[in-house]
């Protein structure tokens, strides 16, 4: 009888454990930190019986101050503990391995668990390297949830093919207001994506630049942007269920206000709905999302959420696209789209 109560209690132990990932980078200081501080925080935030914890192949005594003050300024949580090797234990024990930049010891790679994440960039800064991990980490929180990963014909534009000096074929240059909004694909090495990026260099009330050919009503846009210069504005932003210049809804980060926004724009009028105080400085890249499905609206500041909105001015599909003011100068890159 006592073996048997003792072999349902180790049941029961089991089944209640949180599943194990484990994220490795060479030194286990900076990546797998910050990959286990965001899934950690997304998969308590979903309510998913996962647990991550970061190790290195090479680690070094102590964490990246880069990464910890980064995590800080998103206020995200910093794991705790110090770099640590992978050991045999930890391949035993994990559900799931992930190498970013890193190679893997032969039993971990052999362990039908490993996947790598190898995109992660080393040289752009913290906002880059977390940017890309996020995008990992959501997509692989959404898989263990048994969500859709993807929506269907979502589709990126990087502007690489395009002609510069002059706007993107396929996409409407103009503005809502008075002024000359000047929109031109330029050449920039801190792209994201290399070379090409999407400038706004002009002053008018409000300069957009829209996706012709898009007509959506539930689905998502994303985009990474840069706010360079601007006396009166520093912004970026997004557009979405556009009927023309005059009539959409947008959501906006500001660098000269630290904030993100969302606004409704009727016949060329702006009106503040909802705002978030959040860091956004200025000649950064940085990920603005948003997610509509009916009448509501989730937006999403690198990998944070950070509005959530309902309205029903504008039910039907529009166009997506690009938003600044005033005299921002602000650049884009891989701009993203898709239907639900």
């Amino acid at each position: 009888m006592k073996i048997l109560i003792s072999l349902v209690w180790l049941m029961l132990q089991s089944s209640s454990r949180d599943r194990a990932v484990i994220f490795v980078c060479e030194h286990g200081a900076a990546k797998s930190v910050v990959a286990t501080a965001y899934f950690n925080k997304f998969a308590a935030e979903r309510g998913l019986r996962y647990r991550a914890t970061f190790r290195g192949t090479a680690p070094q005594d102590n964490l990246s101050v880069r990464a910890v003050e980064g995590l800080k300024a998103d206020g995200v949580p910093v794991p705790s503990g110090k770099p640590t090797a992978i050991a045999d234990k930890d391949v035993a024990d994990a559900t799931q391995i992930f190498a970013i930049g890193c190679t893997l010891p032969d039993n971990a790679r052999r362990s039908g668990k490993a996947t790598d994440w190898s995109d992660a960039p080393d040289d752009r800064g913290y906002g880059p390297m977390r940017d890309a991990i996020v995008r990992h980490v959501k997509q692989l929180l959404d898989e263990l949830a048994g969500v859709p990963v993807a929506a269907a014909g979502a589709e990126t534009v990087n502007f690489d093919k395009a002609g510069i000096g002059k706007p993107p074929s396929g996409w409407r240059a103009t503005q809502t207001g008075t002024g000359h909004a000047t929109w031109a694909v330029v050449q920039d090495d801190t792209a994201p994506s290399k070379p090409n990026v999407l400038k706004q260099s002009g002053q008018a009330t409000f300069p957009i630049c829209l996706k012709d050919d898009t007509s959506v009503k539930d689905g998502f846009v994303e985009v990474k942007f840069k706010a360079i210069s601007g006396r009166e504005d520093q912004a970026g932003g997004l557009i979405w269920r556009a009927k023309d210049a005059n009539n959409y809804y947008i959501a906006r980060a500001n660098a000269l206000e630290d904030n993100v926004t969302i606004y409704l724009t009727i016949n060329g009028r702006r009106t503040e709905k909802k705002r978030a105080n959040m860091k956004v400085p200025s000649n950064q890249w940085h990920t603005l999302r948003v997610d509509f499905q009916n009448s509501h609206f989730t937006v999403t500041f690198n990998g944070q959420k950070a509005l959530e909105w309902d309205d029903e001015t504008f039910k039907d599909s529009g166009e997506v696209g690009v938003w600044t003011k005033a005299d921002s100068v602000t650049v884009f890159d891989d701009f993203a789209y898709g239907s639900k």
